[in-house]
């Protein structure tokens, strides 16, 4: 923190006092407020009147003798000052737009400009990255570089990032947080891959752009980042999220780490529903590995399961508004007769049978029997099964939720028929 580091402050300030670079202002904020008036009626930038910087020592000491409270300004050379920028070339500013920026504060706190580049330094920092608009501030910490003897940094200012409206990107506007982002279900590789597209491209010409955090550190250049705000699209963070979880479900360990970020979700959600028996099995890891690898190709995010899923953990709630609208399509008759060939031909098979082709097998049967098509089999037993229209495949979410749960959603829905 700033309050902890202001002897260290204190000391490269006095320095540069001491060598000329820096001097003390005694301007009160009614003298400041009339400069900066003046200059905006005779149209000129604001710019300290450098009054204080030809003060006597003899004054100095009156001034400091009395307690009157000051500030510290650099002392900005004459001339231009040269910038080199990774992103925007070199770059000369004029002296006249380079004011006696303050370093030091009346209450002997320092400003920003003070502490980032002393902090910058003291850490070693080789290559300060920020936004462009801190590109017009670059001048000042050059001379301060200079002024206190150190080798510059590199500079690179990246393009800003806006809003699909091209509004800029605000803390204001929300959610632009990555513990945001993080609660809300994204993956750490989604985010680092989004962020890396946001303004930079790939040399490689790699067209569906997802890169692992290994392929971004091989690849990532700052020669590739353009000068142009980047637009900050949730759909394609959405899209990149979606895509790395497959990837990750594809692989043991990468399932053990989705299993570990959904098995909190399920249990805050639904953990009040379960008996001993269900948390044991429902929260189990191999029960919610199975969960993800059905689901995956139908979801964007890992919340997604327990927030949409639902029918995987607990009875569907047939009277809820998703579920009457799921039923408004399906005729009684046809309900209760798929229902009651789907009820005697699974009670046929035992846990062992309850497999991905002895399932397809009952559903085709379910269609010769019926003489329904097979779009409005499937559709009744999606209902069946889940309460929903839509979700993973028919045959997979059963093979997933288990003879036994199926078997007694079946007997609900004849229920509610009946």
């Amino acid at each position: 923190m700033k309050s902890e580091r202001t002897d260290i402050y204190k000391y490269h300030v006095d320095k540069l006092i001491k060598e000329g670079n820096a001097y003390r202002c005694f301007c009160t904020p009614e003298r400041l407020k009339q400069i900066r008036s003046f200059a905006q009626k005779v149209g000129k930038g604001v710019a300290y009147d450098r009054h204080c910087l030809y003060l006597s020592k003899r004054e100095i000491d009156q001034n400091l003798a009395q307690g009157i409270p000051y500030t510290v300004r650099l002392k900005t050379p004459d001339g231009s000052v040269f910038v080199k920028d990774l992103i925007y070339g070199n770059i000369i500013f004029n002296d006249k737009h380079i004011d006696d920026t303050i370093l030091l504060k009346s209450d002997g706190y320092p400003t920003y400009h003070l502490a980032n580049v002393i902090d910058d330094h003291l850490m070693g920092i080789t290559h300060v990255l920020r936004g462009e608009e801190w590109l017009p501030s670059t001048p000042k910490h050059t001379v301060l570089y200079k002024a206190l003897g150190w080798n510059l940094p590199e500079f690179v200012h990246l393009p800003l990032l806006f809003n699909p409206d091209r509004s800029k990107l605000s803390k204001r506007s929300g959610e632009v947080n990555v513990e945001d982002f993080a609660q809300r279900g994204y993956l750490p590789e989604a985010l680092i891959n989004f962020v890396a597209l946001l303004g930079w491209s790939s040399s490689s010409g790699k067209k569906d752009e997802i890169f692992t955090l290994d392929e971004l550190i091989s690849e990532f250049s700052l020669e590739h980042i353009g000068r142009s705000g980047a637009i900050v699209m949730r759909e394609k963070l959405d899209w990149l999220n979606k895509q790395h979880l497959i990837r990750k479900s594809e692989s043991q360990n990468g399932l053990v780490e989705l299993v570990s970020l959904l098995k909190p979700l399920v249990y805050e959600r639904f953990g009040k529903q379960f008996n001993e028996s269900d948390k044991e099995y429902k929260l189990g890891d191999i029960y919610l590995s199975k969960v993800i690898v059905t689901i995956k190709d139908r979801i964007q995010n890992i919340k997604d399961i327990a927030e949409l899923c639902g029918y995987f953990f607990v009875h569907p709630n047939y009277s809820s508004p998703e579920s009457k609208a799921a039923r408004s399509s399906i005729r009684d008759g046809d309900l209760k007769l798929v229902a009651m060939i789907a009820l005697e031909q699974i009670n046929l098979l035992n846990k062992t049978e309850f497999e991905v082709d002895t399932i397809k097998s009952i559903v085709n049967n379910i269609i010769l029997t019926s003489q329904l098509k097979q779009n409005q089999v499937l559709m009744i037993l999606r209902y069946i099964i889940t309460g929903i229209k839509i979700g993973a495949g028919v045959v997979e979410t059963m093979k997933t939720i288990g003879k036994d749960t199926i078997l007694q959603r079946i007997n609900k829905v004849l229920e509610l028929i009946n």
